[in-house]
């Protein structure tokens, strides 16, 4: 008769122990997982703060410009640059032709 106690209790015991393996490398697999996409959001942060920070800079060139097409020196460059226009008084000088 004790030795039916024992086994049952021995039976119990490694039906615990079994559980509590199955729950402990449970625990080991989604620890590594959970690690391993920590180190994947931290790259892809880092990645998305250098992002981040050129598209600042683009944002800044571009309010920069818009600053300095409002202003007369930019028309009066555009203006000289495309249609050619000039002052009453300035001379033109044009490269002769070689041929």
């Amino acid at each position: 008769m004790r030795t039916r106690k024992r086994k049952k209790r021995r039976t119990g015991l490694y039906l615990v122990m079994l559980v509590v393996g199955i729950f402990l490398s449970t625990l080991v697999v989604q620890g590594y997982n959970l690690k391993v996409n920590c180190k994947r959001l931290a790259a892809e942060q880092t990645q998305l703060e250098a992002k981040k920070k050129s598209l600042q800079k683009e944002q800044q060139d571009i309010k920069d410009k818009s600053a300095y097409m409002k202003t007369d020196k930019y028309i009066e460059e555009v203006a000289r640059e495309k249609f050619g226009l000039v002052y009453e008084n300035e001379i033109i000088f044009k490269p002769a032709d070689s041929d």
